[in-house]
């Protein structure tokens, strides 16, 4: 499986006063360093939750597939369905694109599933929708947004130390793990 992002809400995904709130900066020195560890820390939250903050259009190209197919990011954008539509195509070995011929559709939002109702044989499949919470911060649960926050003070009071703990910090971590899907 091979997924792509590409942005369609170009905000940011956090405040900058609460993050900076947050690391106690009273200064507008550091704010673009603020800014840059805080989109570092929305994308590693992303990525960790398997979730798109902001409205994205993901990508999912199946070199194998079945007729049920969990997609890998969530939740589904609904609001964004009218402009950008959910897309099932077809590749053939010669690189030819087609609508999937058959009916498809979406369950759940969150974690979304795409069912198929009939497979091809010896063809990729392309699925193409828009994901996200909304297009600006305040769109995002509030408690993603603490995540976001705390994982951006943890860059900023570790920055230039290359000892420190790597990956989420322990608030950031049990707020995403909220947000996780489950895995059997």
């Amino acid at each position: 499986m091979n997924t792509e992002r590409t942005q369609i809400s170009t905000a940011a995904p956090f405040e900058l006063g609460d993050v900076k709130a947050h690391c106690r900066v009273m200064f507008d020195d550091d704010d673009w360093q603020i800014a840059q560890m805080a989109d570092a820390a929305a994308r590693e939250i992303e990525a960790h939750c398997g979730l798109a903050l902001l409205a994205q259009r993901i990508t999912v190209t199946l070199g194998s597939w079945c007729c049920r197919i969990p997609l890998p990011i969530g939740p589904i954008w609904t609001e964004g369905l009218t402009d950008h539509p959910l897309t099932v195509e077809l590749i053939d070995e010669a690189g030819n694109v087609t609508p999937h011929p058959a009916g498809w559709w979406i369950e759940g939002d969150r974690y979304p599933v795409i069912s198929l109702t009939s497979m091809g044989q010896g063809q990729h499949l392309r699925i193409s929708y828009p994901a996200g919470y909304g297009t600006d911060h305040a769109s995002i649960p509030a408690d993603l947004q603490l995540a976001i926050n705390d994982q951006a003070a943890a860059f900023y009071d570790q920055r230039g130390d290359t000892e420190g703990p790597q990956g989420l910090t322990n608030a950031a971590a049990r707020i995403a793990a909220r947000h996780r899907r489950v895995a059997v």
